[in-house]
């Protein structure tokens, strides 16, 4: 029993280091050939433009971690920067601002409640709910793009400081302490990773399961609402195709960086590391010309190698257990 709590503890161990080195080779390789990489204006668009992204995701592993995916994240943040910018001049951007919001968290509970008490299927929900958000958007801004009034106030998630370090660099970090917080030491966050792991096990054992996933939905929605209000502040208007793909994008983040998509496993740490990539390849295909054909072809190569090489080091593992099985 030692022993093997000894293999499982080193295993562990071997999981995380390999999941904070990939980062680092990806940001050594972009250092080493892609000009201006480096620069100080560069790196910290990385970050801003990556925090989006970061944010969003946590979201998606909190759902991931509950056994369940969320497609619907491109539209709830569409909507949430159509029905901000058209409240925004008679309401005021505070109150326009958390009124988006709202959408987009309402958004999340309606596909917690649909699939946790109603126990539909989790990618029909959330499909639906996607078409269902898009078209509302449309609807509202007449399928074209909507300019904000120009505000500094309206801006200043997007594009403003907080003691000299851009606003969604810090909220991005606030995301990724709270996430961490959730999963690592509260009763809720801890009970995702059984209810992930097997449903049925955690209503047996006495769990809310059905509870935890709606709560797990509702979370989502508060950081894509979040992610949704700096992108609308960024670009200072509300578009119906803001960021179609962005839950694709999170999910892209979460399997980057580790994050099972069968559930309970996962964790802030592997967020940020996925996203870091993400958000590096991305800005070195830009500083290099490419087209979008291969950023595309890259992101996909990237998806490849996060699926795969966890798989075949779990093959690796098992038949050499296998192997010294057979030799004792």
């Amino acid at each position: 029993m030692t022993t093997f709590i000894k293999q499982r503890s080193a295993i562990a161990l071997g999981s995380r280091i390999g999941v904070i080195a990939i980062p680092l080779v990806v940001f050594i390789v972009c250092v080493l050939f892609v000009p201006r990489f480096l620069s100080v204006d560069n790196l910290q668009n990385v970050l801003r433009v990556g925090s989006i992204l970061l944010i969003a995701a946590c979201g998606q592993a909190a759902i991931l971690i509950v056994g369940g995916i969320d497609f619907s994240m491109g539209s709830a943040v569409a909507l949430l920067s159509v029905v901000t910018v058209i409240l925004a001049p008679e309401h005021g951007v505070a109150l326009a601002f958390a009124c988006g919001m709202c959408v987009a968290v309402l958004a999340g509970l309606c596909n917690g409640l649909l699939i946790a008490y109603l126990k539909l299927p989790a990618f029909l929900v959330t499909l639906g709910m996607l078409m269902v958000l898009h078209g509302l958007a449309s609807l509202l801004s007449g399928g074209m793009p909507l300019d904000a009034a120009p505000s500094p106030s309206f801006l200043w998630l997007g594009s403003g400081h907080v003691a000299g370090i851009p606003v969604p660099i810090v909220l991005a970090v606030l995301a990724v302490l709270s996430l961490h917080f959730l999963l690592r030491y509260t009763v809720a966050g801890r009970g995702w990773f059984l209810v992930g792991t097997n449903f049925n096990a955690a209503v047996n054992a006495g769990l809310p399961a059905r509870r935890s996933v709606l709560l797990a939905y509702v979370v989502a929605g508060l950081f894509c609402a979040l992610a949704g209000a700096i992108l609308t502040s960024r670009v200072g208007s509300g578009q119906p195709n803001l960021y179609p793909d962005l839950a694709f994008a999170t999910i892209a983040v979460c399997a980057i960086g580790g994050i099972p998509l069968n559930g309970g496993r996962g964790s802030a740490v592997q967020v940020v590391c996925g996203a870091l990539i993400i958000a590096m390849l991305n800005n070195a295909v830009v500083l290099l010309n490419l087209t979008s054909a291969w950023q595309q072809l890259l992101m996909a190569a990237v998806i490849a190698a996060a699926v795969l090489l966890p798989q075949l080091h779990t093959v690796r593992r098992r038949y050499t257990h296998l192997f010294k099985g057979n030799a004792q």
